[in-house]
């Protein structure tokens, strides 16, 4: 059974008349590209890494909310390294704790801080999972839709999950964490994701 991801196009904000909010340099050296996210990262690091385990990092933050991401990210980068391209997967470790308009919020934040860099940088929806209650799936909905619209307007790629993790097998029981297929899967789409951003 072939899955498909859909992803907005991906482009890359011009460099910049602004200060580059990471301090990334504007020198290409060492190429790095980084996966920052929650929980739902780990075990994804073999096939995003593999192609090129030297130049990719996965960066699983569990339980990060996404202010903590915003906050460890200037931690994460190397002002050494060039960054063509940041990921991020997150808000699914927090879509039922807090509000629409916090996250709304706190993903506003995070993309001045990238906003600039000279990196490629792209979005993740949060993934409406099978086995989580209805009305916390409807609220990932609704940020996802605000997040590919915002994602848009800010030049940011957007990728979207869609339905795939509601795919039976792909859930841990409970449903808060991927099986291993589910990792493998994820891990897949985004080193697909990669490559097409990059090439």
């Amino acid at each position: 059974m072939r899955m498909e991801m859909k992803i907005d196009a991906v482009s890359c904000p011009e460099l910049a008349t602004h200060p580059h909010a990471l301090g990334l340099p504007q020198q290409r050296k060492k190429r790095k590209v980084i996966v920052v996210g929650d929980s739902f990262l780990r075990g994804t690091e073999g096939p995003i890494c593999r192609p090129d385990p030297s130049h990719r990092e996965v960066s699983c933050l569990p339980g990060a909310r996404i202010k903590d991401i915003q906050k460890n990210l200037p931690t994460l980068v190397r002002p050494s390294d060039y960054y063509p391209l940041l990921v991020f997967q997150v808000g699914g470790d927090e879509v039922a704790t807090s509000s629409p308009r916090a996250m709304k919020r706190d993903f506003r934040a995070l993309g001045r801080l990238v906003k600039g860099s000279g990196a490629q940088v792209v979005f993740s929806s949060i993934p409406p999972l099978a086995g989580i209650e209805e009305g916390i799936n409807r609220k990932s909905q609704q940020i996802n839709s605000w997040l590919r619209g915002w994602c848009n307007r800010q030049n940011f790629g957007f990728l979207d999950h869609g339905m795939i993790y509601r795919t039976p097998g792909l859930l841990a029981t409970g449903g808060a964490s991927l099986t291993q297929s589910g990792r493998r899967i994820l891990g897949q789409e985004l080193a697909g994701l990669i490559e097409r951003a990059l090439n």
